[in-house]
């Protein structure tokens, strides 16, 4: 029994191995998420919840395999042929869940039990079962809470990613292209986008954290169901065993006093081979001969002992069956419950990513338009800003053009005047240039003195 039910540690410990081999795989991928993500708690509180998760539910299945070594080695004990009084104390050794269960069956050994003892071991045997069941709630809450933290961790995402959308186009209303440079405007526009970029991982990698813990703990819950499951089975298969021993007990003690009934009584009861009554006391008694006498309260004893048999068994069956019946019901309406509510906790949850999706999408929609529209208007102010230099460089080229050509006409100037004056001063001897100069000299120093005095 244990050896089968030992393949459910492989089935609860895998996907959580293959979750440890996938992170220690894929490490440096998490860690740059943790780097670059701003608030990374969330991602934190994820991982711890997910690493409790799967430690609890491998510590449930080593206790349900505990319960298991114990109803075995009871199990052994009866089939060795212990006593009561060995069995109650080994019974009161025992602890756990089903122990109860345990100690009434030892109390009960070897006699038979009244129907109240049947309804009391039947109550104590369901008890175990929801003490077996009600193990697995903090797991099962685990792996809900998981997908409540990744939501939770979308929203923060997506309000981060609001307030950065929020800052963005704030400072769209600060940009003058008339003065600042195109191209660190438009450089400065890509790195206010990295802020909502990093907002909206949060989110996504929240998300992505939750449900695969989920996932996870969902896979191990499975093997914890179908062990609990298992031991269950066994238990109440040994529980039904053991009150049909003591049913057994009670019919063969029962058939004994028929017969001493039957033997010893005053006015028996003699039944033919098909059922029906012949007599009671005198009259067709006395006039039959000894050994058909005996020959017929001979059969008329085996009939009652196995009618009485074929009762016991019928009514054991049924009783067994309705057991069964019921507590096959009661495992189905747990499952369908908890499959109802996995369900509906899933479609909540798909219904809320759903939702959070079609939010981000409106969200980058408009992100996108708003920057179309501000790369439209960068566009027409960089066209405009273009033209304007350009028409600015045609004026200033026609500008230095005119500028060149009053140069050459100056030169031209300055070069005949200089001719003219060369001409001039060859015309007077040195006596007279000298006195020119002077001449020249005097007019330029009063001039420069009228200035001065101005």
């Amino acid at each position: 029994m244990l050896k089968r039910l030992r393949i459910y540690y492989f089935y609860a410990a895998l996907p959580f191995v293959l979750l440890l081999l996938g992170a220690a795989f894929y490490h440096n991928a998490i860690l740059k998420t943790l780097v670059e993500n701003p608030h990374p708690q969330i991602n934190y509180v994820i991982f711890f919840i997910t690493l409790l998760g799967g430690i609890l539910i491998l510590m449930t299945v080593h206790r349900l395999l505990k319960e298991a070594a114990r109803l075995d080695d009871f199990t052994s004990a009866i089939q060795s042929g212990e006593g009561p009084a060995q069995l109650q104390d080994r019974a009161q050794a025992y602890d756990g869940d089903i122990a109860y269960v345990l100690r009434m069956m030892a109390t009960s050994s070897g006699r038979g039990i009244a129907h109240q003892e049947q309804v009391a071991i039947d109550a104590e045997l369901n008890s175990a079962g929801r003490r077996l069941t009600n193990r697995n709630a903090l797991p099962q809450f685990l792996t809900s809470l998981l997908v409540g933290l990744g939501l939770l961790g979308t929203f923060i995402g997506l309000l981060a990613t609001l307030d950065d959308i929020a800052s963005l186009i704030s400072s769209f209303a600060t940009v003058n292209l008339a003065v600042d440079s195109p191209v660190e405007v438009f450089r400065d526009m890509v790195a206010r986008m990295r802020a909502p970029m990093r907002s909206m991982g949060i989110a996504f990698s929240a998300s992505l954290f939750g449900l695969l813990g989920s996932i996870i703990l969902g896979f191990m819950m499975v093997a914890v169901r179908r062990c609990s499951q298992e031991v269950l089975s066994l238990l109440g298969s040994e529980v039904a065993q053991h009150i049909e021993q003591a049913l057994a007990r009670v019919a063969t003690s029962q058939q004994a006093q028929g017969n001493d009934v039957v033997v010893r009584g005053t006015e028996p009861v003699v039944v033919d081979s098909v059922g029906g009554l012949i007599g009671t006391g005198g009259g067709h008694i006395a006039g039959m001969d000894p050994a058909e006498l005996k020959f017929r309260r001979e059969i008329a004893t085996e009939e009652i002992r196995v009618l009485r048999r074929i009762e016991e068994r019928l009514s054991e069956s049924s009783r067994l069956q309705d057991r069964a019946l019921q507590a096959e019901l009661d495992n189905f309406s747990k499952q369908r419950s908890e499959m109802m509510r996995a369900m509906a906790d899933h479609n909540e949850s798909v219904s809320q990513f759903r939702g959070e999706l079609q939010r981000v999408g409106r969200q980058l929609g408009t992100i996108l338009s708003l920057m179309e529209r501000g790369n439209a208007d960068m566009l027409t102010q960089l066209n405009d800003h273009f033209s304007e230099l350009i028409q600015t460089t045609a004026r200033q080229g026609t500008d230095l053009a005119r500028m060149s050509d009053m140069m050459t006409r100056m030169t031209d100037d300055s070069m005949e005047l200089r001719t003219n004056i060369t001409e001039m001063m060859d015309r007077f001897s040195p006596a007279e240039q000298r006195a020119l100069m002077e001449g020249l000299l005097e007019e330029v120093n009063k001039q420069s003195g009228g200035l001065n005095r101005r």
